[in-house]
């Protein structure tokens, strides 16, 4: 045996460990837009609906008065149900995006500690996901689609407040995500 063979060995093992790494990150991406494009294939669909419920409801205009309530009354809680599947879609896929995120960065900080605790070639390799900043620049993009989801289907059903109210707190969110993300640690 030579002196090479261990250390060949253990740079096919490093290639492996960040092979399977870098795997796991892909699929966790994967799943983020899976998730997220459920969620917007519903969504489009019960904006849909509810468009199709505003013109029943203008249609209605012309039915006898004791039918009309009735009438009024099942658009009414189907609306509410409207509502409450987009609410609950987008927070659903809010959880889902996240879990995924989370997962991504467990990886992430798996492949850095081995890096760090290597002598080997780890280092060499490039980080799987990039550039930090893209990364959550990213991140941050995955999380916002369920989140102004949740947001327009709240605002329609009349759950939040003014609209300027929201798009200010939006943006004060945004902003302090970007300025925070980077210092927290998911361990």
């Amino acid at each position: 045996m030579s002196k090479n063979m261990p250390e060949n060995f253990i740079k096919e093992e490093v290639e492996r460990l960040y092979d399977r790494i870098r795997a796991k990150i892909e699929h966790e991406d994967n799943l983020v837009n899976q998730r997220i494009m459920w969620m917007i294939t519903l969504q489009g669909l019960l904006f849909i609906a509810y468009g199709f419920s505003l013109s029943a409801e203008a249609t209605s205009l012309s039915v006898s008065s004791s039918d009309k309530m009735s009438f009024i009354s099942t658009l009414t809680i189907l609306r509410q149900a409207m509502v409450a599947l987009g609410v609950g879609s987008s927070f659903a896929t809010l959880l889902g995006v996240i879990a995924a995120h989370r997962a991504i960065r467990d990886d992430e900080h798996t492949l850095r500690r081995g890096q760090d605790n290597s002598k080997s070639d780890l280092k060499t390799f490039p980080n799987p996901i990039g550039r930090r900043v893209t990364n959550i620049i990213g991140m941050i993009c995955g999380l916002a689609f369920p989140f102004l989801g949740g947001v327009v289907w709240m605002w329609i059903g009349r759950l939040l407040p003014n609209p300027l109210i929201v798009v200010i707190a939006l943006v004060l969110i945004f902003v302090m995500g970007i300025v925070i993300w980077p210092f927290i640690d998911f361990k």
